[in-house]
């Protein structure tokens, strides 16, 4: 009796082993299907913009439609946002919960990127009020021009038959524009006037296109004095006409921000929290720069204050024609130092350092890095810096160069920008697989790890000089300004000659760049919170892994971990990782002996 007994017991226990395989099995089988089909979502939305937008397909790595620019005309819009809706209508009917966890990552950010998008579309009505969005092309034909994706000859013909193009953007402008904000337009007509001024830069670019046939030589130069021309314009048109109706509100308003806040950021907080904690980052901010003021100079920051001590900042500076080559020696020694610390990777990128083009000022810090294109498979990045011309007045290049180009703030631009900045951080996440996660925009991780680059420079000796501390502080009291404005200007908690004001007051900023500020707030709500909440963040998730893995802890793996995650919310990366350590710790623990 015992004996059939422990048969049974036996027999019942094999049957539920059968059982759960095979359920198993099944689930790993709906989860591969799934997966499939977020696939083939991600590649027609890829069609989708390579189809509607082959200006923004080319940004992407898409390089099917590199002759064509983007129709701007309302049956276009219309035809892409019906498909951007059907498209996200398809993602949900993907079963999510059956996918793996790091593909559950890519659904919500496919779903929040298709979100995004049919909210703008429905929402900001681009075509008219954005006076600027018609001089894209101009970037566009450049970028096809110079960036090293492949051969050349085939890059120039794509631009030249852009350019050719181009005029007719502008016309479409003048149908469709109405209304816009004052500062937008205002934008636009020193946009433009840059662009008049630079169009003839574009000769030299197609010179080895263009060498031994005199026939493409002529259509090139046919070609560029119709956009000139047809520049010229819209100038007109934007000056006389488009001015006198500029009345349009460029704030969002609590629902566009809060919806921002919530799907592009994945945050879980409301645009009043977010308003209260940026108006007290800022003050805290300011207070930390009083404090390094007078660590740096306690008569004078005690007399006349921060401002007082900020005009002490060291005015030496390479020389005009030296300044390139002085950045790239400071990539080498950024590089060299890092690695002997062991605190990041290595970029087996290459980056290359150019002169910023005259119409890139309007639209760029003077100093700004630009990723490659993000399905490229040859990866070149480049660095701009906007150099004054050799025709201004040298007591004006003197002070240009003395402000911008100081050796402090060459050593605080490089790492911000390129080492351990913002060119590592697009390295070491483009060597994530997932498209989703190469394509997805997450403002929060690029802007927060670029601030973060700062201080973790400074922590690891990389400055040379102790006035860089007291520059980085400035900046991030600068950026906490900005997160403020973001914040109190979008929710119409404050409006433009208030920001401006409060920018000239309490960071002496002239009414000229004070002005820039607040416009560069204009057109991206919710991205001027990114910098300082973002590094905020990595900094919390780091010091978490510090605490729990205390004498284990690696600070390299930590920071390659964490960049390889690629283009996600911030929160997502914090669960990603900790989902990661938790595989990590079963691994160990099978691997162990018996």
């Amino acid at each position: 009796m015992k004996y059939l007994q422990i048969c049974c017991l036996l027999f019942c226990f094999s049957l539920n082993a059968y059982s759960y395989e095979e359920v198993l099995t099944t689930e790993q089988i709906e989860g591969a299907l799934e997966n499939t089909r977020l696939n083939d979502v991600v590649n027609r939305y890829l069609a989708t913009i390579l189809m509607y937008d082959p200006e923004t397909a080319t940004t992407l790595g898409i390089h099917e439609s590199d002759n064509l620019l983007t129709q701007r005309n309302r049956e276009r819009y219309n035809l892409q946002f019906d498909a951007l809706k059907k498209l996200r209508a398809r993602l949900h009917e993907i079963k999510k919960e059956t996918l793996y966890p790091n593909l559950q990552i890519d659904y919500e950010i496919m779903d929040h990127m298709l979100e995004v998008d049919v909210f703008n579309m429905e929402n900001l009505n681009i075509l008219g009020k954005m006076p600027q969005y018609y001089l894209n092309p101009f970037l566009s034909i450049y970028s096809v021009l110079t960036k090293d994706f492949e051969d050349y000859t085939i890059r120039a013909a794509n631009a030249l038959a852009r350019l050719k193009a181009f005029p007719e953007a502008l016309l479409q402008a003048e149908r469709n524009l109405n209304h816009p904000p004052k500062i937008w337009t205002e934008q636009a007509i020193k946009q433009t006037r840059d662009s008049i001024s630079s169009v003839s830069e574009f000769i030299p670019l197609f010179r080895r296109y263009t060498r031994y046939d005199p026939i493409l030589r002529a259509q090139v130069d046919d070609a560029i004095n119709k956009a000139r021309t047809s520049l010229e314009r819209y100038l007109n048109f934007l000056s006389k006409e488009l001015m006198i109706q500029s009345d349009g509100d460029f704030r969002v308003g609590d629902y566009f921000y809060g919806f921002y806040l919530e799907r592009w950021h994945g945050l879980d907080r409301t645009p009043g929290a977010v308003y209260r904690y940026t108006r007290k980052a800022f003050k805290n901010a300011l207070k930390d720069l009083e404090k390094e003021a007078f660590n740096i100079d306690p008569m004078l920051a005690k007399s006349k204050g921060w401002k007082a001590v900020l005009d002490n900042l060291p005015k030496e500076h390479p020389p005009l024609d030296n300044v390139l080559k002085i950045f790239q020696e400071e990539f080498e020694r950024a590089y060299q130092h890092f690695d002997e610390h062991k605190v990041v990777g290595f970029p087996k990128q290459r980056i290359l350092v150019n002169k910023m083009p005259l119409f890139l000022s309007a639209l760029l810090p003077y100093a700004a890095y630009a990723p490659p294109f993000a399905l490229d498979e040859e990866k070149v990045s480049d660095l701009y810096i906007a150099l004054p011309s050799e025709k201004l007045p040298e007591k004006t290049k003197e002070k240009i160069l003395s402000a911008g180009f100081n050796y402090p703030q060459i050593e605080l631009l490089v790492s911000n920008l390129v080492m351990p900045g913002l060119h590592l951080q697009n390295y070491e996440s483009s060597l994530n697989k997932s498209k989703i996660r190469k394509i997805s925009r997450q403002p929060m991780i690029t802007n927060g790890w670029a601030c973060y680059s700062e201080a973790l420079s400074e922590e690891m000796g990389f400055y040379n000089s102790y006035w860089s501390r007291f520059l980085r502080i400035y900046l991030k009291t600068l950026r906490a300004a900005r997160s403020y404005l973001d914040a109190a200007l979008h929710t119409k908690k404050m409006k433009y000659e208030e920001a401006v004001s409060f920018l000239t007051d309490n960071l002496h900023l002239p009414r000229v760049q004070a002005e820039q500020e607040v416009l560069k707030i204009s057109l991206t709500p919710t991205e001027g919170i990114t910098y300082l909440l973002g590094m905020e963040k990595i900094t919390e998730i780091r010091k978490y892994y510090e605490r729990t893995e205390e004498k284990y802890f690696d600070l390299r793996k930590f920071h390659s971990y964490f960049l390889r995650l690629g283009g996600i919310p911030i929160e997502s990366a914090r669960k990603e990782l900790r989902r990661l350590k938790k595989e990590e710790e079963k691994k160990i623990k099978v691997s162990e002996p018996l």
